[in-house]
């Protein structure tokens, strides 16, 4: 007589399976992890540099002044883009970001220059220096600019 084969696992098969799937997990969330907080830097950063850029258009378009205005919690809250106090653009809050950020506003003139220096806008991740700081430049004509920092030091911005 033969035997019936079997369909299904063994209680070992699928310990052992499980088993390999936890390592797995264990050996790879933390890469997931910064991989999320790496685009969450990348997302934020191309938000600003996107926010410069139409800001930038519409004091052209507008002929008049134009402004970034960071929300009453600082960049992290979010920001607006404004012509003559009417809210052209509004982005959301950025809780898990850091900003180092020196200055508030930062105002298009209708020649699509900034009205004064902009500082560098740093976009970091606190708590996890594996993820790289990104900063954005504005120079003199208006135009901005996405550095990456390469000594994962937030205190000296991308250098």
């Amino acid at each position: 007589m033969d035997k019936a084969p079997h369909d299904g696992f063994t209680l070992l098969e699928l310990l052992i399976t499980l088993s390999i799937v936890a390592i797995l997990l264990v050996m790879g969330v933390p890469y997931l992890r910064d991989i999320i907080q790496t685009q969450k830097i990348k997302n934020s950063i191309s938000d600003y540099q996107m926010s410069l850029a139409y800001a930038r258009s519409e004091a052209i378009k507008r002929s008049g002044n134009v402004d970034i205005v960071p929300s009453a919690g600082g960049w992290s809250g979010g920001w607006t883009v404004q012509a003559g106090g009417a809210v052209l653009k509004s982005m959301d809050a950025r809780p898990d970001v850091t900003f180092s950020v020196p200055g508030g506003t930062i105002t298009f003139q209708a020649n699509g220059r900034p009205a004064a220096t902009v500082s560098a806008f740093n976009a970091y991740i606190a708590d996890n220096t594996g993820v790289a700081m990104r900063c954005v430049t504005v120079g003199v004509s208006g135009m901005a600019h996405v550095k990456i920092d390469g000594d994962a030091d937030p205190n000296n911005g991308c250098n």
